[in-house]
């Protein structure tokens, strides 16, 4: 970020990185350099450029909140391969950027999930409805990610996402003002009801986990009626924050008074809980903040 500071050392690395694409890709559709100098040093101007030790000092100044970037499902080495984001969406970045401060272990792990399952483009939905009555505003169809999809509460990715990533302090469930829909839940598929979790770095592992799922067919039971017991005891976690609608007005916390966690004396036999998204916040995070699924249109 502080080469944007540089205009002559901005503009040898912004040469170096098309020449590098250009060798890979062929001719780019992109504009010259010396067009794009004005956009990088014009941002440089409005915004406060720092080093490494800031971060260490906004965390210990407050609470911070790390958002996951992409859904868990995405992840470049656990995800769905080749469906994927080339880039960690896990908790691994969150943690990492706080052992460089000298926090490590102090953040609490958030799992956030709808009570639909969706998934922008191709790759494995297995919970697929088209018959859902369900939109979604901010993720339209477009024609280079694909169709936006909608399925049924898939305890099954959702029990995977939380293994990868190691696990929850406490699941945040969202959209539950569509339960009053036909939404069903999923809690084992045709052939199987727990994913295989392998370390990161086999791919091929990942594309043929994707050819069973691309296969699979789900195994739905009825909608229950208490949706946040159902998902805790599903997902081995409990649910500390709901969602209602698209404002902070919607959002409730769960108190603990009076409730024993589902996690509790199941911790020691599972390696973790699953999520869709995760969230880190330091103790003294492909749904995304702020989007909301809506009934279509008739």
């Amino acid at each position: 970020m502080a080469d944007c500071h540089d205009p002559g050392l901005l503009r040898k690395r912004l040469t170096r990185l098309r020449d590098r694409l250009a060798a890979e890709l062929g001719p780019l559709d992109a504009p010259p350099v010396e067009d794009c100098l004005p956009a990088f040093t014009g941002f440089a101007a409005r915004v406060t450029v720092v080093d490494r030790a800031y971060l260490a000092g906004v965390l210990r100044a407050g609470t911070c909140v790390f958002e996951g970037a992409q859904g868990v499902l995405l992840d470049e080495w656990h995800g769905f391969h080749p469906y994927t984001t080339w880039s960690t969406t896990t908790f691994a970045n969150a943690e990492a950027l706080l052992a460089e401060a000298g926090l490590a272990g102090t953040a609490r792990r958030l799992g956030v999930l709808r009570t639909v399952t969706t998934r922008h483009g191709p790759g494995p939905l297995v919970t697929e409805d088209r018959a859902l009555p369900l939109t979604d505003p901010r993720n339209p169809t477009n024609p280079w990610q694909g169709r936006f999809r909608f399925g049924h509460f898939d305890a099954v990715a959702h029990r995977y996402a939380l293994e990868v990533a190691g696990g929850v302090d406490g699941l945040v469930l969202t959209h539950l003002d569509l339960t009053d829909r036909p939404l069903r839940i999923c809690r084992r598929y045709d052939t199987v009801d727990r994913l295989p979790v392998g370390p990161p770095g086999d791919l091929d592992r990942q594309a043929a986990l994707t050819d069973r799922l691309l296969a699979a067919r789900p195994v739905y039971d009825d909608p229950p009626a208490d949706w946040v017991s159902a998902v805790e005891d599903e997902l081995a976690a409990p649910v500390v924050l709901t969602s209602h609608g698209p404002t902070a007005e919607d959002k409730r916390p769960v108190p603990a008074e009076g409730r024993q966690s589902p996690a509790e004396g199941r911790r020691s036999e599972s390696t973790g809980a699953e999520q869709s998204e995760s969230a880190g916040a330091r103790r003294p995070g492909s749904a995304e903040v702020g989007d909301h699924l809506v009934p279509a249109a008739r």
